[in-house]
């Protein structure tokens, strides 16, 4: 098993863990066993804990950070590192869904919202759910967390009024409601169905296909 594998399925199992049970149920014993791996081994990438977490949050931010481990253990980000690159993704994450109004034909800009929001939680949600689930953890990271999800649901909400103002979806008269609903049910099924649903250890499904299905099912509804 080469160095790549042995890594992402230790930040896999990681992410899993720490959502479900919570990062201080959860002790490196576990994780070696959930990733199939020895415990030797796991201290071999990972001094502790906490180093493990960084590295979890680190490369859901940037997913080739892995690729880029050269010595062992790995040597994380720091917390103020790790808090400035979490504030830079947010930034061009929001920037992202700012320039959907211009990249995008007016025919085409509910559904690139649609697939943004899809990608985003399918890349970021269980750094999300990590720290929802332990909102104690790291106050600083939770402070940025609500900020931007604060500022998704408000901008959401604008580009909706925009996208009513030129007919391209339905008449809405609370768009700040529609925001809510379509991005919190978006993340359900990129996030909370994956890592913390009741079911989520038995119930598999094809997230292609259910994003696709959510997406008429939207789609459907609004335009």
């Amino acid at each position: 098993m080469d160095l790549h594998e042995k890594l992402t399925r230790v930040i896999t199992s990681a992410k899993i863990l720490f959502i479900v049970p919570g990062y201080a149920e959860t002790k490196m014993t576990d994780i070696a066993a959930h990733a199939n791996l020895a415990v030797g081994t796991l201290y071999s990438l990972f001094r502790s804990k906490d180093d493990l977490l960084k590295f979890v949050f680190a490369s859901t931010l940037d997913s080739m950070i892995i690729d880029h481990v050269q010595t062992l253990p790995v040597i994380p980000l720091s917390d103020d590192e790790l808090v400035t690159h979490t504030a830079e993704i947010y930034q061009q994450a929001t920037h992202q869904l700012h320039k959907l109004t211009t990249n995008y034909s007016t025919d085409a800009r509910f559904s690139a919202m649609l697939d943004y929001l899809f990608a985003n939680f399918h890349q970021y949600g269980a750094y999300f759910l990590i720290l929802e689930r332990n909102p104690q953890m790291s106050p600083a990271l939770l402070k940025l967390y609500k900020h931007y999800r604060q500022q998704l649901y408000t901008d959401v909400a604008q580009l909706l009024a925009t996208l009513v103002a030129s007919d391209e979806v339905r008449y809405l008269s609370h768009p700040e409601n529609d925001a809510l609903l379509i991005i919190d049910q978006i993340f359900w099924w990129s996030a909370h169905k994956q890592y913390d649903s009741f079911d989520h250890q038995t119930n598999h499904f094809d997230q292609q296909q259910m994003k696709n299905c959510v997406i008429q099912q939207l789609t459907a509804s609004y335009t």
